[in-house]
């Protein structure tokens, strides 16, 4: 359905006067991606899990047609992105946790019959659509109330329902229960899990950076640390692999990292030997559900970069 190969972005990292007088048109650029590849299956709710600037939203833009990377090849649904992305931006729904594209002096209905129009959507099958989305996210009270009024929870919720008005193959969640109370959170995951999902066999790209999260609801998690990806497989397979020995090369590591590791329930031994590339641990696991996936995260946080991962 969705395959990824050897995609990398990078992005100057200056810009203006300096980007065309100082570096000639050859500003320094900064590395977001690095040798992705990815393989997402029909129906399947796949989970990107990572630290904020890990690349996960660049990556979903990229999938959406918003930017071109540096090299590499995407398809969804068997079409190139690259060489035709008006047709694959018609097979996908983008929410993405900014707030910003909503007209706030506008109603929830004025809203998404824009931005349904902009989908090509009119007249009586948009106002139908715009109805059942906004039950789906359960805000069918608010058609006629202005976005400012909206809470910041609320605005999640009608993001979702703008990805789904045109009814796409294929929905990237870019953190949808971002400033959402738990109450709406467990609704949102369970609508993206059975109704999305289970009923409507849409293929999902969940981005995350809550652990519980992706554990819950994803058929398959991919690790992104510093723009690759470390680890990729179900989740009670990363929690629970039948070996214990495990080996990670990070590019730097502290006390506090350390410490961290060993404070995980089912951490037993914990090893570190200085390389030309970086710091390599080894470490051991007692048979626990959730200790390999905390000791993933707690590698993958706060900086470090998670360079390679092996049993």
């Amino acid at each position: 359905m969705l395959v990824v190969e050897h995609v990398d972005k990078s992005f100057p990292q200056v810009f203006g006067t300096a980007a065309l007088f100082k570096y000639r048109g050859r500003a320094p650029r900064r590395q977001v991606l690095f040798d992705v590849n990815l393989t997402v299956g029909r129906g399947e709710l796949f989970g990107l899990l990572g630290p904020n600037g890990a690349g996960k939203t660049t990556l979903l833009k990229l999938l959406a047609t918003l930017t071109v990377p540096d090299r590499g090849r995407m398809t969804i649904d068997g079409i190139d992105v690259m060489k035709h992305p008006l047709a694959a931006s018609r097979c996908v729904g983008l929410c993405t946790s900014e707030e910003r594209s909503f007209y706030l002096r506008l109603t929830a209905r004025q809203n998404l019959e824009f931005f349904g129009a902009l989908a090509g959507l009119y007249g009586k099958r948009l106002r139908r659509r715009i109805d059942e989305v906004l039950e789906l996210v359960d805000l069918s009270g608010t058609l006629n109330t202005r976005i400012a009024s909206f809470s910041s929870g609320m605005r999640q919720r009608i993001t979702v329902a703008r990805a789904l008005l045109a009814d796409p193959k294929v929905l990237f969640l870019d953190e949808p229960t971002r400033a959402v109370d738990p109450v709406h959170a467990y609704d949102l995951r369970k609508l993206i899990r059975e109704d999305l999902v289970g009923r409507a066999g849409k293929t999902v790209i969940l981005a995350t950076n809550l652990l519980e999260e992706a554990w819950e609801i994803c058929d398959r998690v991919a690790i992104v640390n510093g723009g690759r990806i470390v680890a990729c497989a179900p989740p009670r397979e990363l929690a629970g692999y039948e070996t214990t020995r495990y080996e990670a090369m990070l590019d730097r590591v502290d006390e506090n990292l350390v410490e961290r590791a060993r404070a995980i329930a089912g951490v037993r031994a914990l090893s570190m030997r200085v390389a030309a590339d970086g710091v390599n641990m080894q470490f051991e696991l007692e048979r626990h559900d959730r200790a390999l996936g905390e000791l993933l995260y707690t590698l993958s946080s706060n900086g470090f970069m998670l360079r390679d991962f092996r049993t």
